[in-house]
């Protein structure tokens, strides 16, 4: 209870000095889930749906993913996969709420920004229109910095524009139009939340793929009791399979539909209901039971991502992802250690000389007792390593080998900050011979 109210003290005090943009996202999603649930972000080790949520906002980082949170670019994206014909239709898009051309809209039309969720503008009858309330509800949208509340990235970088939407008229005799929110784990709809009541008290149910009712409900905390249920979408099985070609290839998404006078249409896809920091389900068992769920792209190791490396598009199927860390004496490789078995949790050092034998040297980690195999490439890496250590007394090149490609990891200037003892210790005065310290600077 003390941690959790030492991060919400905290989190309010930058929030209100506007400061809490300067957090690492790692450290301020992990003081915002010990804030919301009390307990420790376990992104080592995520069980929970919450908690995979948070891992992938950190480690599940793909470009098209901002494309794809981008309610005007999602358009194309999605027509081009599943076509124009579930698309609603565009009447305009502007740059700020003073250019919208209000002439040239229909009497009916919906308003929204790019970025945000929420700050609807809909408009019944444009005679009626407060259009400077609107542009005062725009302006405040645009402004909002919506990847900064949960740290939800794909937001960051989606340009700020305000779009108009043709208002999709529903029959006279449907008072609440419901969403259907389909639940996709790696790509397969399991799940669909059908929310109605907006207007009054929302409702939450969920449904498989069958339609068969669900016990559990849960993320949005505001729901109530359900009165009726829902009835079953009249093109059930065409959800299922927009849901299941959007979803494609991703962890986790939420594809949503909306089913207007019997005809489906896209709504958006959303990658991390209520930022996975506003509600849980219950009964609290599903939490775990929907986290497992989510098969996540690749266990972070010490900074690398076995599975998924640096992005979605480079894979490096096989389980242990070696890396090459070559130690350079301005431009001249004398050495190497090859890090094996992270995902283990005991990991292994080897050290080798320029020729690639075997050193006699342990350092932190013991070695793997294996004969590695010379990496591919290894001539290759050696040169960049000497290119990119040209002029530098001493500098660590590290450099991984994924799928027949080389790719750089980093250079390092303090290895192992220069603490950690050389066994036998007559390596620790070889390395250093291998040093020629630039000259000392006397005024």
């Amino acid at each position: 209870m003390i941690k959790q109210l030492l991060c919400r003290v905290f989190l309010g005090v930058l929030g209100r000095l506007h400061l809490s943009q300067f957090l690492p996202d790692k450290l301020y999603l992990q003081m915002l889930y010990r804030r919301v649930f009390n307990k420790k972000l376990d992104l080592k080790n995520p069980k929970t749906f919450n908690e995979k949520l948070q891992w992938m906002k950190l480690y599940d980082r793909r470009p098209e993913y901002t494309m794809m949170v981008d309610k005007y670019a999602v358009k194309k994206y999605v027509a081009d996969i599943i076509g124009e014909e579930y698309i609603i239709p565009t009447l305009g898009v502007w740059d700020r709420p003073e250019d919208i051309e209000w002439d040239k809209l229909p009497n009916q039309f919906v308003l929204k920004c790019t970025h945000d969720s929420g700050g609807l503008v809909i408009c019944r009858d444009k005679s009626k229109l407060d259009k400077g309330t609107a542009i005062e509800k725009l302006r405040a949208s645009l402004k909002r910095n919506y990847w900064l509340a949960g740290r939800e990235w794909p937001y960051k970088d989606v340009p700020r524009r305000i779009i108009a939407e043709k208002y999709m008229e529903v029959k006279p005799q449907i008072k609440d139009l419901p969403d259907y929110k389909w639940y996709c784990f790696n790509g397969e709809p399991k799940y669909c939340q059908v929310i109605q009541d907006r207007s009054s008290e929302e409702k939450i149910d969920f449904f498989d793929t069958e339609w068969k009712h669900q016990e559990f409900v849960g993320l949005n905390p505001v729901a109530g009791p359900v009165a009726v249920e829902p009835a079953r979408p009249v093109n059930l099985e065409e959800h299922i399979r927009i849901a299941r070609e959007l979803s494609k290839d991703m962890p986790f998404s939420r594809v949503d539909l909306y089913e207007i006078n019997d005809k489906t249409w896209f709504g958006e896809i959303t990658l991390y209901p209520t930022s996975g920091t506003s509600g849980t389900f219950t009964p609290e068992r599903y939490n775990e039971i929907l986290g497992d769920m989510i098969k996540l792209p690749g266990k972070k190791v010490g900074g690398v991502i076995c599975k998924y490396f640096n992005d979605g598009n480079i894979k490096a199927e096989q389980p242990d992802l070696p890396d090459y860390k070559f130690f350079c004496f301005d431009g001249v490789v004398k050495a190497l250690f090859i890090g094996t078995e992270r995902g283990t949790g005991d990991v292994k050092f080897d050290y080798y000389d320029a020729d690639f034998n075997h050193l006699d040297l342990v350092q932190e980690h013991p070695m793997s007792g294996k004969d590695l195999p010379k990496p591919q490439h290894f001539e290759k890496m050696k040169e960049l390593a000497s290119k990119l250590s040209k002029g530098l007394p001493q500098v660590r090149v590290d450099f991984y080998n994924i799928n027949g490609d080389i790719y750089f990891g980093e250079l390092t200037f303090f290895h192992h900050g220069g603490v950690i003892p050389f066994h036998p210790e007559e390596w620790d005065y070889t390395f250093g011979s291998w040093i020629n310290l630039p000259q000392k600077r006397i005024n």
